[in-house]
This record gives structure tokens, sequence and C-alpha cells, in this order.
């Protein structure tokens, strides 16, 4: 009888760590199966064309920019500069822009042949979106809003 009773106790400790682990596995599988679901990256596709008005801090100009196909043409009145680019999608959220043309350039300034710009979508909302931008011509990453405008 004492060493049905020793069993038992020993089952008894041994059961509560193991049931104490298995609440902490579905606690940390469920955890991470909701954080997953609420970090969902960010839906891009309405904006692969369209109209958008950039609001470029560092360059401290508007600049709107057009996306049809294979091309987006970006004007600013401030910088007095148009310039056509061709646009290379790596997936959903990210392209690369390669100079393709400068239509006008009345401020002189330097678009070299070679130019890229690189740009990741990191947030999105109704007609809003959030860029990430890294250049061959600006050293640094930098981040800009961009909105829909038709």
């Amino acid at each position: 009888m004492e060493n049905k009773s020793k069993i038992k106790n020993q089952k008894s400790k041994i059961g509560a760590p193991r049931s104490c682990f298995a609440f902490l596995l579905l606690t940390f599988y469920f955890g991470l199966s909701t954080t997953s679901v609420f970090s969902q990256p960010p839906d891009c596709s309405k904006f692969k064309e369209g109209k958008f008005r950039i609001a470029d801090t560092r360059a401290g100009a508007v600049i709107i920019a057009e996306r049809k196909s294979d091309y987006q043409t970006e004007s600013s009145e401030t910088l007095k500069a148009i310039v056509r680019f061709r646009i290379t999608w790596q997936d959903n959220c990210n392209y690369t822009l390669h100079l393709d043309k400068v239509i006008r350039n009345e401020n002189k300034m330097n678009f070299p042949a070679d130019m890229t710009i690189s740009v990741k979508i990191v947030a999105t909302a109704d007609n809003t979106y959030t860029q990430e931008v890294t250049s061959s011509v600006i050293n640094g990453t930098y981040r800009t809003e961009v909105t829909r405008i038709n």
C-alpha cells in the first residue's frame, strides 16, 4: 500500500510540471498565431498604378508621381523637373525605379544615367501608404508619406 501511495505522489508531482509545460506550449503557440494574424504584410497591390502625391521632406518638395504599367513619371513644380523611371516590382510591396528619361530639368539638377531608387511600402491605409526609400544618389534610408490622388 505504501508503494502505491508513493507512486501516486510521484505521478502527481510529475504531472503538474507536464501540465504547466503543456499550458505554456499552447499559450506560446496560440500567442504566435494571433501575433501573425495582426502583423500581416500591408496590401500594396492597390498602389501598383495610379497618380500619387509624395510629400518629400528631404527634398523640400511635393512630387506628383504617375505610375502606369512599366513606368513612373515624377514631376515637381518646386524642383522644376519631370523625370521618367522604369519600374521593376520585386514583389507586392517592393519595387525599384531606374532612370529612363529626364523630360524637364530647368534647375539643372544632377540626374545620373544609372540612378536607381529602391522603395519598400511598409504600411498602408485607405488611400495612403508609407514608404522607405534608398537611392544610388542619397546616403541612408528615409520615409515618406504617399497619397493616392486619383
